[in-house]
């Protein structure tokens, strides 16, 4: 199936590169986050001091989920690509909305270590049923 219009999605705690492309434009967004990194300490647990730790971690992720739900356009398909969980509890989130407000769309996640832009724009492309051709050396 080929999408004139797809949006990829490469996102960790820290940030999120959303890239839209079709054959015409490629649009891309980086969305910076300020999710608290989680601390591991030996000793005492870090929560008898702040017992509300958790919840504010979880504050700023909605922020930054919301933030990246935001730059979507609403009849993209969209290829949601990152490294943990990240990704798969704001792909939960986006068929929610979707469902929510009747959108239908491809939402497909895959998962990935750090990649660059233009390996992005690559899957997004495959994703969209539209690959680059490839040259064959002479």
């Amino acid at each position: 199936m080929t999408s004139p219009h797809t949006t990829g999605v490469w996102m960790t705690a820290d940030s999120a590169t959303v890239v839209s492309w079709s054959p015409e434009d490629t649009v891309r967004h980086l969305i910076d986050s300020t999710v608290p990194g989680r601390h591991r300490t030996t000793g005492r647990p870090p929560t008898e001091e702040r017992p509300d730790s958790g919840r504010h971690r979880e504050e700023h992720m909605r922020i930054f989920l919301d933030q990246v739900a935001r730059v979507l356009p609403v009849d993209d398909d969209l290829l949601l690509v990152g490294d943990g969980e990240v990704v798969e509890h704001f792909a939960n989130r986006v068929r929610a909305d979707d469902d929510r407000h009747g959108h239908e769309r491809r939402v497909q996640v895959e998962r990935s270590g750090p990649i660059t832009e233009p390996q992005l724009v690559a899957r997004i492309r495959t994703f969209a049923g539209s690959p680059a051709k490839r040259r064959q050396p002479r």
